[in-house]
């Protein structure tokens, strides 16, 4: 019997993260040439336009931490959505640390006219899966994003701590 990739993770090429990115890098191209060639913002800038269109105003913190990101990186894609002028920032004069972000009508407007585009990458991605196979494909999924989290929980405490500024190794003893 021979071994899908994922049972044999032998090399990279058989790890489900590495595969997963590369079929995030191939699709997201496309979706990046949309955004950047079509609508002048960023995969990231479009990805908080479409959660502020589909979630209403929110706090800048519920933003980031709704689409699993850190708040520096999302306070400046919002910086830069309020300068394209498709994000209004309130912030009531009483009280600064309850700021709420939403998309003015320019935003709400770029939604509709690219989210059909995105989807229709999406739906010709997914047509090389049948109706079953792609149930079966989304309950998979469930349970893996349902495993990735609780293994962060377990193992979060033991791994290392990333610090990308350093970009250097530790040296091994």
């Amino acid at each position: 019997m021979t071994l899908s990739p994922s049972q044999r993770l032998a090399s990279i090429e058989d790890l489900l993260l590495y595969r997963l990115g590369r079929l995030s890098s191939v699709a997201g191209a496309m979706v990046v040439r949309l955004c950047e060639g079509g609508h002048g913002i960023t995969r990231r800038e479009w990805a908080v336009v479409a959660q502020l269109y589909e979630n209403g105003s929110l706090p800048p913190s519920a933003l980031a931490e709704r689409m699993h990101r850190d708040r520096a990186r999302t306070s400046r894609t919002l910086s830069a959505l309020v300068q394209k002028q498709l994000v209004l920032r309130t912030i009531p004069a009483h009280d600064r640390r309850s700021a709420r972000v939403s998309l003015t009508p320019a935003g709400q407007q770029l939604y509709e006219a690219l989210m059909p585009q995105v989807q229709a990458i999406n739906s010709q991605i997914l047509s090389a899966l049948q109706p079953d196979e792609a149930a079966r494909f989304d309950e998979a999924l469930a349970r893996l994003q349902l495993r990735a989290q609780a293994l962060l929980v377990e193992l979060g405490p033991d791994l290392p701590k990333a610090n990308r500024r350093q970009g250097q190794r530790k040296e091994v003893v």
